[in-house]
């Protein structure tokens, strides 16, 4: 892909408020309905943008959940569709001990590209972005199958750095620049993003999922999934149905049961979960 300018974001910066504190540790699953600071941004480096973002059931066997966050770019390959969180303001660069995602591509353009993420950051001195590309990583970005990537211990370019090339490490930047931060830019800092570079992206089509980040060793996995939900029935809640929704999700089979009495009333509920099947 192409050089990217810093770029002044649209107005939108509400839909995603800055947090000082970083994300808890554990997993927390990302939905439609539950976006968890997380927030889908539609931009562009060059004329309208022609991309979009969905949160899907697969493709195949997803490494985290059913689902993940499906997104494609369309006839402009400068759109810049990206998927951001603001929760890691402020986190310093040298405080990351986990960094890693997986990937899935239908069409990665004329490029062999993938997701990619990008990293907002302060470097002491200026605004920079760090972006960890799969298609650097030197092996090959393939077609139809999910993809592991350790970007904490891959290749890096930077703004800054007028790449790609050059490239560089994170803890080669943490050694130059050690009171790097990453910051927020108003729209988040944390970004998987797609796009952006032109002909290379051209009519991309991939996923995303399994985002895990760590800070000083607590680690927290983002597992993008559908809307699931809600039930229509008891019998839905039963035999361990209640573990699939998430729109909105349930603690135990009790909870899910009082959901359904309290929204259909009692003994009729799952006279309505017939009729809707």
């Amino acid at each position: 892909m192409t050089k990217r300018a810093l770029i002044v974001l649209a107005a939108g910066a509400a839909a995603l408020a800055a947090s000082a504190a970083t994300a808890l540790a554990g997993t927390t699953t990302v939905t439609p309905a539950s976006m968890d600071g997380w927030a889908a941004v539609h931009d562009t480096c060059g004329a309208a943008s022609t991309a979009a973002t969905a949160f899907v059931t697969g493709p195949g066997s997803a490494p985290a959940g059913v689902g993940s966050v499906h997104l494609t770019i369309g006839s402009n390959g400068d759109s810049y569709e990206t998927l951001r969180t603001a929760a890691y303001d402020g986190v310093k660069l040298s405080d990351l001990t986990g960094l890693d995602y997986w990937t899935f591509e239908t069409a990665f353009g004329s490029g062999g590209q993938a997701a990619y993420i990008d990293l907002y950051v302060y470097n002491g001195t200026s605004n920079d972005i760090l972006t960890f590309e799969p298609i650097y990583q030197g092996g090959t970005v393939s077609l139809g199958t999910w993809q592991h990537w350790d970007a904490l211990g891959g290749q890096w370019w930077t703004d800054l750095g007028g790449g790609p090339p050059p490239f560089t490490t994170l803890s080669a930047y943490i050694a130059a620049h050690p009171n790097a931060i990453i910051r927020n830019d108003g729209q988040g800092n944390v970004v998987l993003a797609t796009g952006c570079g032109g002909a290379a992206w051209t009519n991309f089509d991939g996923n995303a999922d399994k985002l895990t980040i760590g800070v000083k060793g607590a680690s927290t996995t983002y597992d993008f999934e559908p809307a699931v939900g809600p039930p229509a029935g008891k019998s839905q809640c039963k035999n361990g149905g209640w573990r699939k929704f998430n729109n909105p999700s349930f603690k135990n089979q009790g909870q899910c049961v009082a959901y359904v009495n309290h929204h259909n009333g009692k003994g009729q509920d799952d006279k309505h979960a017939k009729k809707k099947k």
